[in-house]
Order: C-alpha cells, then sequence, then structure tokens
C-alpha cells in the first residue's frame, strides 16, 4: 500500500528517507516544498507516479471473422482457418510530469479505422526531463538525384570543352601572316669612270713630207707610248692601239737610214681619254615587310587563312 500524503510530506524533512523515495532535494528545499501544499501535493503525485503499478487484465481476444462459404463444387471444401488472437501489448504505466513542468494534455483522436486483427498502439505520455525520446524511425534522406544529374552533366561539359581544347592545341596551324608588303629598292642612273681609257686618232698625220724617215717613226712612236701604253684600255682602243703599233714596226723594218717621207700613209695623232659609262645606283629605300606569327585552330577560330 502507498504511502499517505501526510507520511509522504513528513519523509521530505529526513534526508535518508527522501534519498529512499528516490527525491532529489536538498534539505533548504525540501524545507520551501513542506512548507508550500501545492508544491508538496505535487511531489506526492510524481512519487506515486515512479512506483510500479499492476498492469490492467489483457483484453479478450476479438474472434476471427468466418469465412465465406464457396459454392458447392464436387471437390473438398477446404479447411477453415484457425482463429488468430490479437497480440497484447503489455501495459506501460505513464509517468506523472515532473514536479514544476507545465505540460499541456492534448486529447489523442484517432481517426483511422481500426482492423480487429491488429493490436492496438497506446499513446506514449510525456517523457520525464533530461530524457530524450528517440523516434520510432530516422527521417528519409532527401533525395539528391537531380543534384548528380546536374553534377554529371557539368562535369561532361568540361570534360568536352578540355577534350576540343586539347585537340584545338594539338592540330593548330602555325603560319607566317603579312601586315605590311615589303617596298621594294629603287635605283636611279649615274656617269662614272670606269678606269679604263678610250683612244682615237684625229686626221693629224704627226709626220709631214720630205721628213726624215726615222724621225717620222720617232714621232708616230711617242703617240703610242702618251696614249696606249701604260693604261687599260677599252676594246676599241686596243685594236686601234694594236694597229698603230704595227705600222710603227713596219716603217722601222724598212728603215735603212735615208729615207725620207715622201707621202703621208694616212696615219693621225691619237687622243686618249678617261672611259665613262652609266651605272644604276640603289636609292636605299627598300623595307622588309611587317610579319607576325599566327596560329589557326580547328579551322576557323585564330587568325586563319
Amino acid at each position: 500500500m502507498a504511502m499517505s500524503f501526510e507520511d509522504f510530506r513528513a519523509s521530505l524533512l529526513n534526508a535518508d528517507q527522501r534519498a529512499a523515495l528516490g527525491i532529489q532535494l536538498s534539505d533548504a528545499d525540501a524545507q520551501l516544498v513542506v512548507a508550500d501544499p501545492a508544491s508538496a501535493q505535487n511531489w506526492y503525485g510524481y512519487w506515486l507516479s515512479t512506483l510500479p503499478q499492476t498492469p490492467p487484465p489483457p483484453a479478450a481476444p476479438a474472434p476471427a471473422p468466418q469465412p465465406t462459404p464457396a459454392p458447392e463444387t464436387t471437390q473438398q471444401p477446404a479447411p477453415s482457418p484457425e482463429p488468430q488472437h490479437a497480440a497484447t501489448l503489455p501495459y506501460e504505466a505513464t509517468p506523472a510530469p515532473f514536479p514544476g513542468d507545465v505540460q499541456q494534455t492534448l486529447p489523442i483522436h484517432d481517426t483511422a479505422v481500426h482492423d480487429p486483427q491488429q493490436p492496438t498502439a497506446y499513446a506514449a505520455a510525456s517523457p520525464y526531463p533530461d530524457y530524450a525520446a528517440s523516434p520510432a524511425e530516422a527521417p528519409a534522406k532527401k533525395s539528391r538525384v537531380g543534384l548528380w544529374v546536374t553534377l554529371s552533366i557539368l562535369f561532361a561539359l568540361i570534360l568536352i570543352a578540355v577534350l576540343v581544347v586539347v585537340f584545338a592545341l594539338v592540330t593548330a596551324r602555325h603560319w607566317v601572316k603579312t601586315d605590311v608588303a615589303a617596298q621594294p629598292e629603287t635605283f636611279h642612273s649615274e656617269e662614272y669612270k670606269t678606269g679604263s681609257y678610250d683612244v682615237t686618232m684625229d686626221t693629224v698625220d704627226p709626220c709631214w713630207v720630205d721628213q726624215d724617215w726615222t724621225d717620222c717613226i720617232n714621232a708616230m712612236a711617242a703617240q703610242y707610248d702618251a696614249n696606249c701604253a701604260g693604261v687599260t684600255l677599252t676594246d676599241t682602243a686596243t685594236s686601234l692601239c694594236s694597229d698603230y703599233l704595227a705600222e710603227i714596226d713596219r716603217m722601222r723594218a724598212e728603215d735603212t737610214g735615208d729615207f725620207i717621207v715622201a707621202t703621208l700613209g694616212g696615219w693621225g695623232s691619237l687622243h686618249r681619254t678617261e672611259e665613262v659609262s652609266t651605272r644604276q645606283v640603289s636609292n636605299n629605300d627598300d623595307k622588309p615587310a611587317v610579319t607576325h606569327k599566327a596560329v589557326c585552330y580547328l579551322g576557323f577560330l585564330g587568325e586563319c587563312k
């Protein structure tokens, strides 16, 4: 039999009796509870809820529904199923709330239609302080199919872009593009001395009639030495000087020491001038082409021809 309220209230003033009852209060708090009848009544109700209670007798099993008789046939009728008994849940005492906690009791309405063959579920009471009730089932994880599909598509696009870039770099065509065309060199004409000499002959014979033959030879030799010897001659001058020297050699071969010039032979006096020619001289105005290295990717990106 449970302790009366007055005995419980008197036991609160004794620390050993409080410990035996399972009441965790200090001496000062116990005196305050005893001095307040309402608070003492709350603690008394809490203590009663912690005592073991006798479970109610199990409910009688509901009779199983009889099967509908099958139409009459030539076969043997199937045996009737054994009656099934609903499982009886053990009685679970609902502890009172901890004194000092304000809890609101809400009615539990069960609008679902219960199958008499299924066991009846009891609503759990509010837990004690510092008691964490674990849920019956863990919350279902949110589906991340959409996220994985998005990431897969993004990864595929990145992979395709990388492959395209690598292919473009490998197959890139390098060439030299001309920005400004080259300016060709221009020339002008100028006269210059070639270093050769041209020799001409006039009609004035260096000899005269009745002149000593040897003196005439010496006069012609002087003409040759002054104009043909010791210099570079042009082709025309070389031919003329060669003929002139041959005439001198012929006259020396015929000289006997007592000949005089009877007639003039048609040889004139020689004159030498420097040869002047014309050449093309550069104006030094040529300019190279302005170019740069160009790259064409995939045949249409970059600088393509």
